[in-house]
């Protein structure tokens, strides 16, 4: 076991694969996260998420694999940070250009895998405000934080460079909230950039109840104010809901700090600043100030990193009163009197690589952006990482916080002397050269505590973290629970993210003649000017144009094989299912004949022993005894009706028969003699009828 790889990362394939994709480019970036015990990766050569269970690798003799999660739709951006939700239920993929939310797939299995265990999963993403990046060149991101109060844990926060936090719901746009002035850029002109006035990261405070503000009346004062009003006012209060305002500290490069009052779903934003900062001093906090945290203490502590290495610890507190604060440059922006004060109790100077002897003058020291990251396990720590290392830095006042809020003694006094303490864990900078080894990515790990650290060389540290079980603490758990999952998932198209790498700012001239040949100097001089432009404007562009094909093509085939063999995968299930159901079938009517034989014979075994009990009743026996009699008639009935009916039907045979041979042996006259007697009968009748006429008649005379 190696000391710098106490996981032995370096040997597994997950981080063989996302070694052959690093980027070229030395800044420093955050391409792992970790949540719980899933290590994610992302893999910039196949632009997917590669997902390894690390608490797994501490076990012996187990193979443990990892998990490709591809993104249903394409990824065109450079990502520089992976962020995973409070919950685990989502992960940011954030990059200069844009943010990508991909949705988590549920795991189950014995290893607690996704899918059981599936080598390669489909995972559905969507990208944020696509179209407002495409449109506006000079937009970027410049942090991303999820919410903790999110109920759906999908709030996400994210900070642009024009002064804006715009707040999605998983990925439908809620709010913009406007954190300084406007920012515009057009050509060379960078309006308030030259000034600092740009935001450069925020950070969420713990919440916090709002102040009671009432309206101020012109020519009042508020003691001319009656008591009982003011008690039937809070009075009428009492019933509503308690409202609760989270206090996003946001940091200008100039070190200045504002407070932004909103709630989570709340369109009305309170933006207060600069806030004051004490003790004043001559230099300033924050001239080149880069990155802000807040660490939950009580009063929660901020932490203000510069470029130069400086890390400034000071509390952020409410003030006694309210105070309007001056600035020229946001004389535009709504500020109202800030509620808080900033008071700075020390300063850390980082040491950013180790100089070599004699160069370390005032002059050559180095500059370069420093991030922060807090550990959940020890709330005492936290971590800077930077293109020349990795710095461990424990804030020891706040545990002198924790204790006096503790102690119930009245005599107890505060006393924040302890100073803190930055362990330089790695450093990647050894001469003063501007070669860097910068940190691509950290990702802490808890139960057992631990790091991952990815270099730009492709090289993987992981080691093992000493926590002291009197600095311990519980971090705090506002997790968010659920998931509203309804919007698109579409992006912008590979032919306007090509159109965009191709877009360039500067073009090489075409070169008139001179009227005096130019001298050696200047001909110098101008052409290298035109190979500067043409490597930074052409040849670069085309190198990212082809790299983007390159990223296009892996992933493309790599979700082509990924369809092929789910396909393949669904046609053997189907088979399967197929002679499943056959069987199935077969068996049920096997199974059904065999329940009716089954019923028949219970049935006669019933009756039997029915008839065969030895406490049957005389009634019962005489029943019996009746039908079985009734039985015997009727059965010698039966018998009589059918020979009754065989009799009948002999019978109506032989008449039958009968009737046809009298058809046949009738005599028939000719149709001349018929026609005669007929004609003859006819007479007679008519003949008759005239006699009974005259008889009537004659009786009518004689009066009989």
């Amino acid at each position: 076991m190696s000391l710098t790889d106490v996981l032995e990362l370096n040997k597994t394939e997950l981080f063989a694969k996302i070694r052959d994709g690093l980027p070229v480019v030395q800044r420093t970036q955050n391409l792992l996260d970790c949540k719980d015990d899933l290590l994610f990766a992302w893999d910039a050569k196949d632009n997917c998420l590669l997902v390894r269970n690390w608490r797994s690798s501490l076990a012996a003799d187990v193979k443990v694999k990892f998990q490709t999660l591809i993104p249903s739709s394409l990824v065109t951006l450079e990502v520089d940070r992976v962020l995973a939700s409070n919950e685990g239920s989502l992960v940011a993929l954030s990059g200069p250009r844009g943010v990508i939310i991909m949705e988590l797939p549920r795991r189950w299995g014995p290893d607690g895998y996704y899918k059981d265990g599936k080598p390669m999963i489909t995972c559905r993403t969507f990208g944020l405000d696509t179209q407002l990046f495409l449109n506006n060149p000079h937009l970027e991101v410049r942090q991303v934080r999820w919410h903790p109060h999110s109920v759906s844990d999908s709030t996400l926060l994210v900070l642009l460079n024009n002064n804006t936090i715009r707040v999605y719901n998983h990925s439908k746009l809620r709010h913009v909230w406007q954190v300084g002035p406007s920012v515009l850029r057009s050509g060379a002109n960078n309006s308030l950039c030259d000034f600092g006035e740009v935001a450069v990261d925020f950070d969420i405070a713990p919440a916090a109840k709002p102040r009671d503000t009432e309206p101020e009346i012109a020519g009042k004062n508020e003691t001319t104010l009656d008591k009982s009003n003011k008690t039937l006012m809070a009075a009428k209060s009492l019933p509503k809901q308690e409202r609760i305002e989270w206090p996003m500290v946001v940091l200008r490069e100039n070190g200045n700090i504002y407070i932004l009052m909103t709630g989570l779903d709340s369109e009305k934003t309170r933006l207060q600043g600069p806030i004051t900062i004490t003790p004043q001093a001559h230099d300033n906090y924050g001239l080149e100030s880069c990155a802000l945290m807040i660490i939950p203490s009580l009063p929660p502590t901020m932490v203000i990193a510069e470029s130069n290495g400086k890390l400034h610890h000071a509390l952020l507190m409410e003030a006694e009163a309210t105070e309007h604060s001056f600035n020229e440059v946001d004389d535009f922006v709504l500020i109202e009197p800030a509620e808080y004060v900033v008071h700075v109790l020390e300063t850390v100077e980082l040491e950013l690589g180790i100089a070599a002897s004699g160069t370390g003058e005032e002059g050559n020291v180095y500059h370069c952006p420093i991030y922060l990251k807090r550990d959940l396990i020890n709330e005492l720590r936290y971590f800077a990482y930077h293109n020349a290392g990795l710095h461990a830095v424990t804030v020891s006042f706040i545990s002198e916080l924790q204790r006096y809020l503790e102690s119930e003694s009245d005599e107890d006094r505060l006393e924040l002397a302890a100073s803190s303490r930055a362990e330089y864990i790695l450093c990647t900078k050894f001469d003063s050269s501007e070669t860097v080894n910068a940190v691509f990515g950290l990702a802490l790990l808890q139960i057992p505590a631990g790091m991952v650290l990815l270099l730009g060389s492709g090289q993987v540290i992981s080691l093992k973290l000493v926590i002291d079980a009197q600095l311990l603490v519980t971090p705090n758990e506002n997790k968010p629970v659920g998931l509203d999952v309804s919007q698109q998932e579409s992006g912008p198209s590979f032919v306007d993210t090509i159109k965009s790498l191709l877009q360039r700012s500067v073009n090489q001239p075409i070169l008139a003649d001179k009227l005096t040949s130019p001298s050696a100097q200047e001909s110098y001089e101008l052409l290298n000017q035109a190979i500067e432009v043409l490597r930074e404007q052409y040849l670069k562009r085309h190198d990212l144009v082809r790299a983007a094909f390159a990223r296009h093509i892996n992933q493309i085939q790599l979700k082509k094989e990924q369809q092929l063999q789910e396909i393949q995968d669904l046609e053997q299930e189907r088979e399967l299912i197929s002679e499943r159901a056959h069987k199935l079938a077969e068996r049920f009517e096997e199974i059904s004949y065999n329940q009716e034989l089954l019923v028949r014979k219970c049935n006669a075994l019933m009756q039997k022993a029915n008839a065969s009990l030895p406490n049957s009743v005389v009634a019962e026996r005489e029943f019996s005894q009746e039908v079985t009699r009734l039985n015997k008639v009727t059965q010698s009935l039966a018998a009589g009706l059918e020979s009754a009916k065989k009799t009948l039907n002999k019978q109506r045979y032989h008449i039958a028969k009968s009737q046809e041979d009298l058809k046949k042996n009738a005599y028939e006259l000719p149709e001349k003699q018929h026609r005669t007697i007929t004609e003859i009968l006819t007479q007679l009748t008519g003949e008759i009828d005239r006699q009974i006429v005259d008889v009537k008649r004659i009786n009518k005379i004689v009066g009989v």
